[in-house]
Protein backbone atom coordinates (compact mmCIF):
# COMPACT_ATOMS: atom_id res chain seq x y z
CA UNK A 1 0.00 0.00 0.00
CA UNK A 2 1.61 3.66 -0.39
CA UNK A 3 -0.64 6.33 1.37
CA UNK A 4 0.03 10.61 1.29
CA UNK A 5 -0.81 13.05 3.64
CA UNK A 6 1.55 16.48 4.44
CA UNK A 7 4.06 14.69 2.30
CA UNK A 8 5.00 11.50 3.96
CA UNK A 9 4.94 8.63 1.89
CA UNK A 10 5.51 5.24 2.76
CA UNK A 11 4.60 1.67 1.67
CA UNK A 12 4.09 -1.57 3.38
CA UNK A 13 5.10 -5.44 2.27
CA UNK A 14 4.36 -8.40 3.78
CA UNK A 15 5.45 -12.23 3.12
CA UNK A 16 4.91 -15.18 5.10
CA UNK A 17 7.56 -18.27 5.25
CA UNK A 18 7.93 -19.86 1.88
CA UNK A 19 5.99 -22.85 2.13
CA UNK A 20 3.23 -21.34 4.27
CA UNK A 21 0.21 -19.39 3.57
CA UNK A 22 -0.35 -15.83 4.02
CA UNK A 23 -2.80 -17.18 6.92
CA UNK A 24 0.12 -18.60 8.59
CA UNK A 25 2.02 -15.02 8.27
CA UNK A 26 2.56 -14.08 12.18
CA UNK A 27 4.30 -10.78 11.78
CA UNK A 28 1.78 -7.69 11.96
CA UNK A 29 2.31 -4.02 10.69
CA UNK A 30 -0.04 -0.69 11.00
CA UNK A 31 0.74 2.72 10.20
CA UNK A 32 -1.26 5.86 10.88
CA UNK A 33 0.21 9.10 8.87
CA UNK A 34 -2.42 11.36 10.13
CA UNK A 35 -0.97 10.30 13.55
CA UNK A 36 2.74 10.43 11.91
CA UNK A 37 3.02 6.83 13.92
CA UNK A 38 4.31 3.05 12.71
CA UNK A 39 4.91 -0.02 14.17
CA UNK A 40 5.86 -3.71 13.02
CA UNK A 41 5.44 -6.65 15.00
CA UNK A 42 6.53 -10.29 14.94
CA UNK A 43 4.98 -12.92 17.23
CA UNK A 44 6.86 -15.60 17.92
CA UNK A 45 5.67 -19.23 16.53
CA UNK A 46 5.97 -21.02 19.70
CA UNK A 47 3.59 -19.10 21.51
CA UNK A 48 -0.27 -19.59 21.00
CA UNK A 49 -2.01 -17.05 19.09
CA UNK A 50 1.10 -14.53 18.38
CA UNK A 51 -0.04 -13.65 15.51
CA UNK A 52 -3.59 -12.09 16.80
CA UNK A 53 -0.76 -10.37 19.54
CA UNK A 54 0.98 -9.12 16.93
CA UNK A 55 -1.68 -7.71 14.96
CA UNK A 56 -2.93 -5.89 18.56
CA UNK A 57 0.33 -4.76 19.91
CA UNK A 58 0.82 -2.55 16.53
CA UNK A 59 -2.87 -1.34 16.70
CA UNK A 60 -2.11 -0.70 19.55
CA UNK A 61 0.91 1.56 19.76
CA UNK A 62 -0.69 3.46 16.61
CA UNK A 63 -3.86 3.97 18.70
CA UNK A 64 -2.96 4.95 22.36
CA UNK A 65 -3.22 8.23 23.92
CA UNK A 66 -0.35 9.99 24.88
CA UNK A 67 3.34 9.18 24.01
CA UNK A 68 3.57 5.24 23.84
CA UNK A 69 7.43 5.00 23.41
CA UNK A 70 8.01 6.06 26.46
CA UNK A 71 6.54 3.02 28.33
CA UNK A 72 4.26 0.20 28.06
CA UNK A 73 1.06 1.46 30.37
CA UNK A 74 -1.02 1.00 26.87
CA UNK A 75 -0.31 -2.64 26.70
CA UNK A 76 -2.60 -3.73 29.93
CA UNK A 77 -5.97 -3.26 27.44
CA UNK A 78 -4.39 -5.22 24.90
CA UNK A 79 -3.42 -8.04 26.99
CA UNK A 80 -7.57 -8.07 27.99
CA UNK A 81 -8.08 -7.98 24.39
CA UNK A 82 -6.07 -10.89 23.34
CA UNK A 83 -7.86 -13.16 26.46
CA UNK A 84 -11.62 -11.67 25.81
CA UNK A 85 -10.53 -13.36 22.02
CA UNK A 86 -8.63 -16.35 22.80
CA UNK A 87 -9.65 -17.58 26.31
CA UNK A 88 -13.45 -18.70 25.78
CA UNK A 89 -11.84 -21.21 22.57
CA UNK A 90 -12.09 -25.12 22.89
CA UNK A 91 -8.87 -26.62 22.24
CA UNK A 92 -6.80 -29.73 23.14
CA UNK A 93 -5.40 -30.22 26.47
CA UNK A 94 -1.99 -29.43 24.98
CA UNK A 95 -3.24 -26.41 23.84
CA UNK A 96 -5.22 -25.19 26.23
CA UNK A 97 -1.92 -25.42 28.57
CA UNK A 98 -0.08 -23.11 25.33
CA UNK A 99 -3.01 -20.71 25.59
CA UNK A 100 -2.13 -20.08 29.68
CA UNK A 101 1.16 -19.62 28.65
CA UNK A 102 0.21 -16.52 26.77
CA UNK A 103 1.67 -15.25 23.51
CA UNK A 104 4.34 -13.47 22.62
CA UNK A 105 6.08 -10.89 20.24
CA UNK A 106 8.37 -8.19 19.68
CA UNK A 107 7.71 -5.04 18.45
CA UNK A 108 8.55 -1.78 17.14
CA UNK A 109 7.55 1.97 16.99
CA UNK A 110 8.23 4.78 15.05
CA UNK A 111 6.55 8.19 15.39
CA UNK A 112 7.47 11.88 13.78
CA UNK A 113 7.26 15.12 14.81
CA UNK A 114 6.82 17.66 11.99
CA UNK A 115 9.37 20.83 11.32
CA UNK A 116 8.27 23.45 13.78
CA UNK A 117 9.49 27.31 12.84
CA UNK A 118 13.47 26.86 11.94
CA UNK A 119 13.25 23.84 14.09
CA UNK A 120 14.19 19.87 12.14
CA UNK A 121 11.30 17.61 12.49
CA UNK A 122 12.21 14.87 15.00
CA UNK A 123 11.27 11.00 15.68
CA UNK A 124 10.78 8.72 18.26
CA UNK A 125 11.58 5.04 18.37
CA UNK A 126 11.34 2.47 21.26
CA UNK A 127 11.56 -1.27 20.59
CA UNK A 128 11.03 -4.86 22.45
CA UNK A 129 13.43 -7.08 21.04
CA UNK A 130 14.83 -7.52 17.33
CA UNK A 131 12.43 -5.69 15.05
CA UNK A 132 14.61 -3.03 13.17
CA UNK A 133 14.66 0.44 11.99
CA UNK A 134 17.14 1.95 9.92
CA UNK A 135 17.33 5.74 8.90
CA UNK A 136 19.05 6.33 5.77
CA UNK A 137 20.05 9.10 3.47
CA UNK A 138 21.43 9.32 0.09
CA UNK A 139 22.17 5.90 0.16
CA UNK A 140 24.08 5.96 3.40
CA UNK A 141 22.93 4.28 6.78
CA UNK A 142 22.52 7.03 9.24
CA UNK A 143 21.19 4.98 12.09
CA UNK A 144 20.64 1.15 13.34
CA UNK A 145 18.46 0.51 15.80
CA UNK A 146 17.93 -1.17 18.54
CA UNK A 147 20.61 -3.52 16.95
CA UNK A 148 23.41 -2.40 15.24
CA UNK A 149 25.37 -5.81 13.80
CA UNK A 150 23.85 -8.92 11.97
CA UNK A 151 25.80 -11.06 14.42
CA UNK A 152 23.29 -9.20 16.97
CA UNK A 153 20.37 -11.86 15.99
CA UNK A 154 19.72 -14.79 17.71
CA UNK A 155 17.30 -16.92 18.92
CA UNK A 156 16.29 -15.03 22.18
CA UNK A 157 15.16 -11.68 21.55
CA UNK A 158 13.46 -9.58 24.37
CA UNK A 159 9.05 -10.37 24.08
CA UNK A 160 6.47 -9.06 25.10
CA UNK A 161 4.01 -11.44 26.36
CA UNK A 162 -0.09 -11.24 26.13
CA UNK A 163 -0.60 -12.48 30.02
CA UNK A 164 0.54 -10.23 33.00
CA UNK A 165 4.00 -10.11 33.34
CA UNK A 166 6.84 -7.42 34.65
CA UNK A 167 7.58 -5.58 31.45
CA UNK A 168 10.49 -6.34 29.78
CA UNK A 169 13.25 -3.61 29.31
CA UNK A 170 12.25 -0.91 26.76
CA UNK A 171 15.33 0.27 24.43
CA UNK A 172 14.41 3.79 22.91
CA UNK A 173 15.83 5.93 20.30
CA UNK A 174 15.45 9.36 19.35
CA UNK A 175 16.69 11.87 16.66
CA UNK A 176 15.88 14.74 13.99
CA UNK A 177 15.34 14.44 10.42
CA UNK A 178 15.86 16.27 7.25
CA UNK A 179 13.92 16.30 3.71
CA UNK A 180 15.59 13.23 2.19
CA UNK A 181 15.51 11.24 4.92
CA UNK A 182 13.96 7.12 4.94
CA UNK A 183 13.17 5.48 7.07
CA UNK A 184 13.05 1.65 6.95
CA UNK A 185 11.02 -0.16 9.93
CA UNK A 186 11.81 -4.60 9.38
CA UNK A 187 11.33 -7.76 11.20
CA UNK A 188 14.79 -9.87 12.42
CA UNK A 189 15.01 -11.74 9.48
CA UNK A 190 15.19 -8.69 6.94
CA UNK A 191 16.51 -6.71 8.66
CA UNK A 192 19.64 -8.85 9.85
CA UNK A 193 20.11 -9.29 5.84
CA UNK A 194 19.84 -5.87 5.27
CA UNK A 195 23.04 -5.24 8.01
CA UNK A 196 24.60 -8.15 6.82
CA UNK A 197 24.72 -6.66 2.91
CA UNK A 198 26.03 -3.22 4.30
CA UNK A 199 28.63 -5.09 6.19
CA UNK A 200 29.53 -6.54 3.00
CA UNK A 201 29.81 -2.94 1.06
CA UNK A 202 26.79 -4.59 -1.19
CA UNK A 203 23.94 -1.92 -1.55
CA UNK A 204 20.82 -3.24 0.02
CA UNK A 205 19.05 0.41 -0.15
CA UNK A 206 19.55 0.10 -3.98
CA UNK A 207 18.17 -3.16 -4.31
CA UNK A 208 15.43 -1.89 -2.40
CA UNK A 209 15.12 0.72 -4.54
CA UNK A 210 14.95 -0.97 -7.13
CA UNK A 211 11.69 -2.70 -6.14
CA UNK A 212 10.01 0.39 -5.20
CA UNK A 213 10.89 1.75 -8.53
CA UNK A 214 9.23 -1.34 -10.54
CA UNK A 215 5.50 -0.61 -12.22
CA UNK A 216 4.10 -2.79 -9.05
CA UNK A 217 6.20 -3.27 -6.00
CA UNK A 218 3.85 -5.27 -3.89
CA UNK A 219 3.01 -7.66 -6.58
CA UNK A 220 7.02 -7.89 -7.19
CA UNK A 221 7.51 -8.34 -3.46
CA UNK A 222 7.37 -11.93 -3.21
CA UNK A 223 9.44 -12.84 -6.31
CA UNK A 224 12.27 -10.45 -4.89
CA UNK A 225 12.02 -12.11 -1.28
CA UNK A 226 12.41 -15.69 -2.55
CA UNK A 227 15.43 -14.21 -4.83
CA UNK A 228 16.93 -12.94 -1.28
CA UNK A 229 15.87 -16.28 -0.11
CA UNK A 230 18.22 -18.12 -2.58
CA UNK A 231 20.82 -15.76 -2.00
CA UNK A 232 21.14 -16.73 1.94
CA UNK A 233 17.94 -14.65 3.52
CA UNK A 234 16.28 -16.48 6.43
CA UNK A 235 13.46 -18.29 5.65
CA UNK A 236 10.59 -16.72 8.23
CA UNK A 237 8.27 -14.24 7.44
CA UNK A 238 9.25 -11.25 6.78
CA UNK A 239 7.37 -7.51 7.13
CA UNK A 240 8.94 -4.24 5.73
CA UNK A 241 7.80 -0.66 5.78
CA UNK A 242 9.27 1.98 3.93
CA UNK A 243 8.66 6.06 5.03
CA UNK A 244 9.67 9.00 3.47
CA UNK A 245 8.66 11.69 5.49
Amino acid sequence: MTKDLLNLRWHAFSAAKAGNTPEEYEDALAGDPAARRFAVADGATESSFAAAWARLLVEGFIAAAGKPWRNLDWIAPLRQRWASQVDALVLPWFAEAKREEGAFATLLGLAFRPPRDSHLGTWRAVAVGDCSLFRTRRSRLLTAFPLVASTAFNNRPRLLGSRPAAPPPLEQAAGRWRPGDRFLLMSDALAQWFLERMEKKADPLGEIATLLSGPSPRTAFPGWIGERRHQGLRNDDITLVIIDP
